[in-house]
């Protein structure tokens, strides 16, 4: 039998690895919401609710100049339509960022088909008295954008495509990629501190869902990092844009009858992007008349590194097509 010496300092063990665990969960809580706040804070001000004929629109504006509706891609919202905007297009631009279904303070309608996202943008358009803007549409942001300028294409003076989530025919001998279960989708990804926990205990995950290759990890700067990592959060006020973007866009992203569009239209890619954007601009590239294509060497589906070169191929590309005094404009 033990000591009652023994005992005691088996009960101060204990109670020292309590205290421990208990001052370690603490402090992992206190982190937790430290970086929600900041989060929050990042977030605050920046966009504001408009009411359209489709229903409340969250929108935020930056720059001035011709109009430019930023489409944003998946994990998204106003912040990452801003970020591709000041990025692309520079200051000379109006960047018009909203937030897509579900996405951040932007309602999810009964009705969230990418035609119905499409209708919701027009009306945007209309109620922030645009007639005609240039339309640059990332990754999943790519069916709503090409929605609108098929069915509003007066609407479009030009339209971008970056690493656009478009249709893709199968390959008969390659079995289709599926999306992550329900229970990731409806459970883990709304939980802000699970996707908290993911980001600090793996954190190269995140950085693999935007799509950055394993090769290109030593081109980003700690900031960039950052960037992609603060882009996910709050997860719970993304995850149903994120969870119905997965759903209507994996494994196959619904054809669309890109045949009939004849505005500009410029699609961008990097060969190396996971997603295979790559195959996706060459296939539509070539079913679309006097499209621009650029698919670039690397730079994944995040175009790490790219930023002068995309910079220099947008703004080359709108340079021709874009009429900075049309009063038409907005």
């Amino acid at each position: 039998m033990p000591t009652t010496k023994t005992a005691h300092r088996g009960r101060t063990a204990l109670l020292s690895l309590g205290a421990g665990v208990a001052g370690a969960g603490a402090a992992l809580i206190a982190a937790f919401r430290s970086d929600m706040r900041a989060t929050r804070s990042r977030l605050a001000g920046q966009s504001r609710l408009v009411e359209t004929v489709c229903g409340p629109v969250e929108v935020a504006e930056s720059g001035t100049g011709p109009p430019a509706l930023v489409v944003h891609g998946m994990a998204g919202g106003f912040d990452m339509g801003l970020m591709v905007g000041r990025a692309v297009l520079g200051d000379g631009y109006r960047v018009i960022a909203p937030s897509r279904f579900g996405y951040l303070r932007t309602p999810m309608p009964a009705d969230a088909s990418h035609a119905a996202q499409a209708g919701t943008l027009a009306s945007l358009l209309d109620a922030l008295a645009v007639s005609r803007a240039v339309v640059l549409a990332v990754s999943a942001g790519a069916q709503p954008a090409t929605n609108l300028a098929l069915r509003h294409p007066r609407r479009v003076q030009a339209l971008v495509l970056i690493t656009p989530a478009l249709h893709l025919p199968p390959k008969p001998d390659v079995p289709p990629e599926s999306g992550p279960p329900g229970f990731v989708l409806d459970y883990v990804l709304a939980s802000d501190f699970l996707v908290w926990a993911i980001a600090h205990l793996v954190p190269n995950l995140l950085v693999r869902v935007a799509g950055v290759p394993p090769a290109l990890d030593r081109q980003l700067t700690p900031e960039y990092r950052k960037e992609l990592v603060n882009g996910f959060f709050p997860a719970s006020a993304r995850h149903v844009g994120l969870a119905n973007d997965i759903r209507t866009t994996i494994p196959i992203a619904p054809d669309l009858p890109i045949e009939q569009l004849r505005m500009p239209v410029m699609l961008v890619s990097a060969a190396d992007d996971p997603y295979k954007t790559a195959d996706v601009v060459r296939y539509s590239g070539s079913r679309i008349a006097g499209a621009k294509t650029v698919i670039l060497e690397s730079g994944g589906h995040v175009l790490v590194g790219q930023d002068d070169r995309v910079r220099q191929e947008v703004q080359g590309f709108l340079g021709a097509q874009v009429t900075k005094t049309d009063p038409s404009l907005g």
